[in-house]
C-alpha cells in the first residue's frame, strides 16, 4: 500500500500520484434544492492511482454527489475537475467524453438487448462512424463494428462473462447484471469509474467475486 501525502490543496494523495495532475477534484461542492441543501462543501481529490471510498448513512447525499460529479445535476455552488478540467456547463455525455464513468444503485441496463450490445452501447465515445456509413454498412462501418465487438468480447471475459454474449440483458442474474454494468462502464475507458453500492443485493460469493474483479 502506498503511503499517504500531503497534496497542495490540502488534501492527501497516494505518494506514488504526488507528482501528478489528480484524476478528480470538487472544491467546496455544494447544491441546494428549493430551500433544502442536500450537499455542502464537499471537496475532495482522488490520486490517479486512487481507490478511495465515499461512505455515509442512507441520506447522507452519496447518490447526489455521483450525480453532481457525472453532471446529472449542476452544482449550486462549487467546482468540479477531472483530470484538471472543469466540468462547468457540460452535459453528461460531454462529462463521460472527459473521462468518467458511474453505476447505479439500481441496476440501469437496455434489459431486451444482448450482453454484448449493452457493452457495445458503451464504446460509443471510441466509435466514429457517420449516419451514412452506418446505413449502408460500408467497409469502415464493418471494420468498426469488428473492432467494438473484439473490444466487447474482450471486457466480458474479464469478467468471465463471454459466454452470455449472447443473451439478453435481463435474463442474466443480478449479480451478472451487476458486472455487465460495470463492463459497460469500462467501455467508455474511464480514468474514473464511480461504483455507487455496486455489490448491494449480491450474496456473499457474489460480492467477492466483484471485489476480486475490481481489484
Amino acid at each position: 500500500m502506498s503511503k499517504m501525502v500531503s497534496y497542495p490543496s490540502n488534501s492527501i494523495v497516494p505518494e506514488r500520484d504526488i507528482n501528478k495532475c489528480p484524476i478528480l477534484e470538487t472544491h467546496h461542492l455544494g447544491i441546494d434544492f428549493g430551500g433544502l441543501t442536500a450537499v455542502d462543501d464537499f471537496s475532495l481529490t482522488v490520486g490517479r492511482t486512487e481507490i478511495a471510498g465515499l461512505i455515509g448513512p442512507n441520506g447522507a447525499g452519496k447518490t447526489t454527489v455521483f450525480n453532481l460529479l457525472t453532471s446529472v445535476y449542476q452544482p449550486t455552488r462549487g467546482n468540479i475537475l477531472i483530470d484538471g478540467r472543469s466540468t462547468e456547463h457540460k452535459t453528461v455525455s460531454q462529462v463521460s467524453r472527459m473521462g468518467i464513468a458511474r453505476t447505479f444503485q439500481n441496476i440501469r441496463l437496455f434489459s431486451n438487448m444482448s450482453v454484448i450490445d449493452n457493452v457495445k452501447v458503451g464504446l460509443h465515445n471510441s466509435t466514429h462512424q457517420s449516419l451514412f456509413s452506418s446505413v449502408t454498412h460500408l467497409a469502415g462501418y464493418r471494420k468498426s463494428e469488428k473492432k467494438s465487438r473484439e473490444e466487447a468480447m474482450e471486457l466480458l471475459a474479464f469478467f468471465n462473462m463471454e459466454k452470455y454474449a449472447n443473451l439478453e440483458a435481463g435474463s442474466l442474474a443480478y449479480g451478472a447484471q451487476r458486472r455487465l454494468e460495470i463492463a459497460r462502464a469500462l467501455a467508455t475507458r474511464p480514468g474514473i469509474i464511480l461504483l455507487d453500492e455496486p455489490a448491494a443485493g449480491m450474496n456473499p460469493s457474489e460480492t467477492t467475486e466483484l471485489m476480486e474483479n475490481i481489484r
